[in-house]
C-alpha cells in the first residue's frame, strides 16, 4: 500500500510539473516554443520526462482502477483500499483538463494505453516459480 501510495503522489506532481515547465503554447508558436526549447532547454526535458514518468504513474493507476472495477464487476470483492486509493488519486485529471484540456486528454490517451499495455501482461504472463 505504501508502493501506491508512492505512485499516487508520482502521478500528481508530475502532471502538475509538466503543465507548469512547459513552454506556453496558447496561442502556439513554433518559433517561441523553440525559442524556449534553445534558451531554456533544461526545463523543457525536465517538461518531457515528466510525461513520461507520468504516463507511467497514471498508467498503474489505471489499470489498478480498471482491473478492481472488472473485479467488482463480476462479482469478486477488488482489494478495496488501492481500488479507491487508485480512483481517488485519478480525480488530478479533473484540475489537469481545467488547465489546458488538450494536453489533459495526450497525457490521459498515453497513460489510458500504457495502462492497458500493462494490464494485458498482467492477466498473460504465467506465475513465477521460486
Amino acid at each position: 500500500m505504501c508502493r501506491l501510495w508512492m505512485i499516487a503522489f508520482v502521478a500528481v506532481l508530475c502532471t502538475y510539473l509538466f503543465f507548469r515547465w512547459l513552454p506556453p503554447l496558447e496561442p502556439f508558436s513554433p518559433t517561441l516554443f523553440l525559442t524556449q526549447l534553445l534558451f531554456s532547454p533544461f526545463r523543457t526535458w525536465l517538461a518531457f520526462a515528466c510525461f513520461l514518468l507520468g504516463v507511467a504513474a497514471n498508467g498503474t493507476l489505471l489499470s489498478i482502477a480498471v482491473t478492481g472495477t472488472m473485479r467488482l464487476l463480476s462479482g469478486r470483492l477488488p482489494r478495496l483500499g488501492q481500488w479507491l486509493l487508485s480512483l481517488a488519486a485519478l480525480g488530478h485529471f479533473y484540475w489537469a483538463f481545467q488547465f489546458h484540456w488538450r494536453l489533459a486528454a495526450l497525457f490521459f490517451v498515453f497513460s489510458f494505453f500504457y495502462g492497458m499495455m500493462t494490464l494485458r501482461g498482467r492477466q498473460t504472463m504465467p506465475h513465477r516459480w521460486p
